[in-house]
């Protein structure tokens, strides 16, 4: 308190020597505080400019304390709001610097890559950085990567990298050799489908997420890398894409133009550029994990090839391997016609196949051989 009065510790002793008496002179003072005469004289005067002391009633020589709440109580009040303005801005800024604080981390943590070349590449280092574990979220349709298949899954398989992908049912329902669930499966994915998968998304050693936005229109980069999200693209005549130019097309017929209608072209609406979202380490990073994980959970093992059973002998209370591969497709929900596609066999085959696992298994129903399949544990 008595630094906020500017007061030295002399001062202080003087004033709290004179409170304790009704007054006294300066070479009372003096002697209380072990001063000459001449130094008593000079600390009072001080103090009485300061507003601490005054002269007795009668006397110029006398001194008394002054009242410490007159003394001491606007010099304090002055000191207590030049203190509330120095909290109020100390306040505002430091609500600038956490509110500068999150748009540096959100710019850090989030990263926009806009483009079907930009995704493509950056899909391909994602890939190739990681080197514990790839999740994926797999959905058509192709947005950044080409059809033909992801190769470099392939090779980051081979080096012992874990891949768990979670598949749309709609995945499966293309051609085989878009997605290559088969191949990818024997060099050691591991495949869920889940009844709906709401967004495309990688991540890598859970320190990297990719996540494609679902409002770009479908484009094919045309690059030599693909993602397990990779679909089949068509054009705007609902036909498998191509280049357009080849000498061995025939040229393209334009539709009669409608009678007595004049003709118009309208402006078309610029195509928007594919685009996905990097996200780092943080706290949206840890939900997307999350998210992963409990889609997984509840996702249906996908079981597409048992080569290392190469012909053997199977348990009689266990259909063979190419059993569990229609089975696993069925339960995933797909047409028969769907499981005909994935199988390259005929519709026909597959029904008869599914009616013999229904004796197999001793029940009446899909429904039932749903059940007993779980119950036994064949999937």
């Amino acid at each position: 308190m008595f630094e906020t009065a500017s007061l030295n510790s002399v001062e202080v002793r003087a004033y709290r020597s004179l409170v304790r008496v009704p007054e006294a002179t300066p070479s009372q003072l003096a002697s209380r505080l072990g001063l000459s005469g001449r130094e008593a004289a000079r600390l009072l005067d001080t103090l009485e400019a300061k507003g601490l002391v005054s002269r007795a009633e009668g006397s110029a020589h006398r001194f008394r304390a002054s009242p410490p709440d007159l003394a001491l109580g606007p010099l304090l009040l002055s000191r207590q709001q030049e203190l509330q303005a120095a909290q109020s801005v100390m306040a505002e800024l430091t609500e600038e610097y956490h509110s500068e604080a999150r748009r540096r981390s959100s710019g850090e943590a989030v990263e926009t890559v806009t483009g079907a070349q930009a995704m493509a590449r950056t899909f391909d280092q994602l890939q190739r950085g990681a080197r514990d574990e790839i999740l994926a979220l797999c959905k058509p349709p192709n947005m950044a990567v080409p059809s033909r298949g992801n190769d470099t899954q392939l090779e980051v398989l081979a080096s012992g990298v874990t891949y768990r992908a979670v598949y749309e049912p709609s995945a499966l329902e293309v051609p085989p050799d878009v997605y290559r669930i088969r191949e990818f499966v024997e060099s050691g994915e591991q495949a869920r489908v889940a009844a709906e998968v709401p967004v495309k998304m990688v991540v890598a050693d859970r320190q990297l997420a990719m996540l494609v936005s679902p409002f770009a229109r479908a484009v094919d980069a045309g690059g030599p890398t693909g993602d397990p999200t990779d679909a089949p693209t068509g054009d705007a005549t609902g036909g498998p894409t191509g280049d357009p130019g080849d000498p061995g097309d025939p040229p393209a017929q334009p539709p009669p133009a409608p009678a007595a209608r004049p003709s118009a072209v309208p402006c078309a609406e610029p195509t928007p550029e594919p685009s996905a979202v990097l996200v780092r380490p943080g706290a949206l990073l840890d939900a997307l994990i999350a998210f992963f994980e409990s889609l997984w959970a509840g996702a249906s093992p996908l079981v597409l090839t048992e080569d290392g059973l190469d012909g053997a002998a199977v348990s009689d209370r266990t259909p063979p391997p190419e059993d569990l591969l229609l089975l696993s497709l069925l339960l995933t929900g797909l047409t028969d016609t769907a499981i005909a596609g994935q199988l390259g066999t005929s519709l026909r085959t597959v029904q008869r196949r599914i009616r013999d696992l229904i004796a197999f298994a001793g029940v009446r129903t899909r429904m039932q051989l749903a059940w007993e399949a779980s119950r036994r544990g064949w999937l």
